[in-house]
């Protein structure tokens, strides 16, 4: 089944500022969230993803970066939303079973001038039923005194996803692929049943990031994002009016993103405070908000530990309702959807981070080798809550998190 982190995957910019000396980064991130099926019996959605990046230079101006990333997922997924029977307070699911994996390979060269750099980048992506091409540039340059820095980048993202080919039929006539359906089979092949649909978005972002003191930074960002294709899943229906169709969204969507980030640093306590506010709305009529705050303390000279918690918030896009709505009223319009990402909901994020920082002094280099040495373990939370009578994928809502973020990172530069 097609990733939910797909699209939002894609649309992460390449970091613009590559250091200026060579570096491998890799990372190894297990993520579980908990699933409610009908009968009640509870169930999981694991997802591995591995991720290996290199930096090489080439000569004092340029350096080459090329990495790697997959997600592995296996779980359940709700294929079906709908309103529970009478009687009954839990909602009809129809949990599907799934293995899938996507791969995504990149590329990119950068310039760093003595006050500006510039950045171009390429990465591919693929898993079963979705491709992705992706060209990325950015650049930025710092005023005279190096303590402001304006920084622009953009990507733009080729896409395809695949479906069932409904040829002409209405919304309520259209059904969902399913796991034995083959993706991306050239036209006019014998009992071909799927076709693709291109998907193209267009990410930008800028920011301004001003030094306050030497011990205050402050940045201010806008991002802007146009996603236009297929956004539906291909594989999820809704029971509107008593039909199971395919779920339906705008091909049209919108997004925009207001950000502010203020790191303070506490020299005498060996510490530092972060906080971050993030604003977002978009055309589908989904508005919300981010607060987040992390605490940074070295423990000796080479141990910083962090502590992070996070508060979100957002409002439902405006085709979306409650499955006991859509059962007893039909849909609003043409569009109508059980994605949990479009239904009004709050999270909450708490969680910690150890790292092992060694650096290269007068005595040599670390390890013999390297100029500098980054171990670290992080594990976090997240307290999921529905603001919807009906919660898509249902509601393990409880005492523990609904969702466990585990990371173990190694970073090395010579």
């Amino acid at each position: 089944m097609r990733l939910q982190l797909s699209l939002i995957a894609a649309l992460v910019l390449v970091p613009l500022v590559a250091r200026a000396d060579d570096r491998v980064d890799t990372t190894i991130t297990w993520f579980q969230e908990r699933r409610a099926e009908a009968a009640g019996d509870k169930t999981t959605l694991d997802v591995y993803h591995p991720q290996f990046d290199l930096g090489i230079d080439l000569g004092e101006s340029f350096s080459l970066s090329a990495g790697y990333e997959a997600d592995i997922v296996s779980g359940a997924t709700e294929s079906l939303y709908a309103a529970p029977p009478a009687g009954s307070v839990d909602a009809v699911s129809s949990a599907t079973l799934f293995d899938d994996a996507r791969q995504v390979g990149k590329a990119g060269l950068s310039f760093q001038g003595r006050r500006s750099r510039l950045y171009a980048g390429y990465a591919y992506g693929f898993e079963r039923d979705y491709l992705s091409h992706s060209v990325s540039a950015g650049a930025s340059i710092d005023l005279p005194g190096k303590n402001t820095t304006f920084g622009v980048a953009y990507t733009h993202n080729f896409d395809q996803v695949c479906d069932l080919d409904n040829g002409n039929a209405s919304p309520l006539e259209r059904r969902p692929l399913t796991g034995a359906n083959e993706c991306f089979v050239a036209a006019g092949t014998m009992g071909r049943t799927t076709i693709s649909h291109d998907v193209a978005i267009d990410t930008t972002e800028a920011t301004v990031t001003q030094n306050l003191s030497p011990t205050a930074v402050i940045q201010l960002g806008l991002n802007g994002q146009v996603v236009n294709g297929f956004q539906s899943n291909p594989y999820r229906r809704v029971r509107v009016g008593g039909i199971d169709a395919q779920e339906a969204s705008p091909l049209v969507r919108g997004r925009l993103a207001l950000f502010a980030r203020a790191r303070l640093a506490f020299p005498r306590a060996h510490a530092a405070l972060g906080a971050d506010l993030r604003g977002y709305s978009d055309t589908w009529g989904v508005d919300s908000l981010t607060a987040e705050m992390e605490y940074f303390q070295y423990l000796g000279g080479k141990i910083l530990f962090r502590l992070r918690t996070r508060l979100y918030q957002q409002t439902k896009a405006v085709f979306f309702e409650d499955a006991i709505d859509y059962a007893n009223f039909g849909s609003t319009g043409a569009f109508f959807t059980g994605d949990r990402e479009l239904s009004p909901l709050r999270n909450v994020l708490f969680g910690g981070k150890m790292s092992y920082l060694a650096v290269a002094d007068d005595a040599g280099q670390v390890w013999g080798l390297f100029d500098e040495i980054d171990f670290h373990l992080r594990a976090e939370g997240i307290w999921a809550q529905s603001l919807t009578d009906t919660p898509p994928d249902g509601d393990v809502s409880g005492p523990l998190p609904d969702m466990i973020i585990v990371s173990l990172g190694l970073l090395m530069r010579y």
